[in-house]
């Protein structure tokens, strides 16, 4: 991305998360997809860390139909009490989301609303197996999808949620579209939007 269009998504962040503050965490080793990932802290309209790519936006995917765009950044919500200023705390959710935010372009593939992939780790403590993408309705604006980078680049911004075994497996049970329902219930019940190391009753 060059400056323009970072200072345009940054805004549409700053715009939608209602803060200014962020922090920005560049990549340990650069690759050469260049991805920075904006850090901002919880606050009282939004509860909980937001973490959000800046340039997985660069690849752009695949035709494919009744998608909400080609090009795409991600967004991870984290528990607040979770210490994010701790560095090597940070580094696992950070590397989380550049894996799932290079899948993509690593895949040669399409990502979009209402898919998932898993992975397998190395680490055998390590919980979360896979992700599922999700539009990102803990913002009540539906506009937040949707960032303009320039007169022909747009990207749309989506949220990533970490799952377990047993989450995957009751994904692959009742398909995207219920556990999409699931995670954000239309009638007002509990909400599941919190990506975790370990999972907790706070998801």
């Amino acid at each position: 991305m060059n400056v323009k269009e970072m200072d345009k998504l940054t805004a549409h962040f700053n715009q939608y998360f209602e803060q200014d503050d962020c922090l920005v965490v560049h990549p340990i080793v650069d690759d050469g997809r260049h991805i920075d990932v904006l850090l901002y802290a919880p606050t009282e309209e939004y509860p909980f860390w937001k973490l959000a790519t800046m340039g997985a936006s660069d690849y752009l995917m695949p035709k494919i139909p009744n998608t909400v765009g080609r090009r795409n950044e991600y967004i991870m919500l984290v528990d607040k009490d979770i210490d994010l200023k701790d560095k090597e705390v940070l580094s696992w959710y950070h590397s989380k989301l550049l894996m799932i935010a290079t899948f993509a372009c690593c895949n040669k593939t399409h990502i979009s609303y209402g898919h998932s992939f898993e992975w397998e780790n190395e680490d055998a403590d390590d919980e979360m197996v896979a992700a599922f993408v999700e539009f990102p309705q803990i913002v009540p604006d539906a506009s937040m999808l949707h960032c303009k980078l320039g007169l022909f680049k747009k990207t749309a911004c989506l949220q990533v949620v970490l799952l377990n075994q047993a989450e995957l497996d009751r994904l692959m049970e009742i398909g995207p579209m219920a556990f999409s329902e699931y995670l954000y219930p239309e009638n007002g019940g509990r909400c599941h939007y919190l990506s975790e190391r370990h999972r907790s009753e706070k998801f």
